[in-house]
């Protein structure tokens, strides 16, 4: 199987923004260090910042399904639940044109 993109766009409820900080920087400081994760990038709208766009590229399915129970995407996850106002997902393949 080829790898897969993970696309996912977080709208952080505002007055979560400090407290968001560093539950990111271990989200994506663990995520990288993980056995097939291959990309793992934390982007930020310029035109709204509570708005974060996350960027990832595994190596397979199995690399996400492990990723989904490390303690940093737990914790993020956990938090996540009450201190956002949008959270979506898109899990895509690369198409070879």
């Amino acid at each position: 199987m080829s790898q897969l993109n993970i696309i996912a766009t977080i709208t952080i409820k505002p007055e979560y923004h400090e407290a968001f900080r560093p539950i990111f920087k271990r989200l994506v400081i663990g995520s990288r260090a993980e056995h097939g994760c291959v990309r793992y990038e934390l982007n930020q709208s310029i035109e709204n910042p509570n708005i974060y766009i996350v960027v990832e590229t595994w190596q397979s399915q199995q690399a996400i399904d492990l990723h989904n129970t490390t303690p940093h995407f737990v914790e993020f996850a956990n938090f996540a639940k009450k201190h956002v106002d949008g959270l979506s997902i898109c899990i895509a393949k690369q198409v070879d044109v």
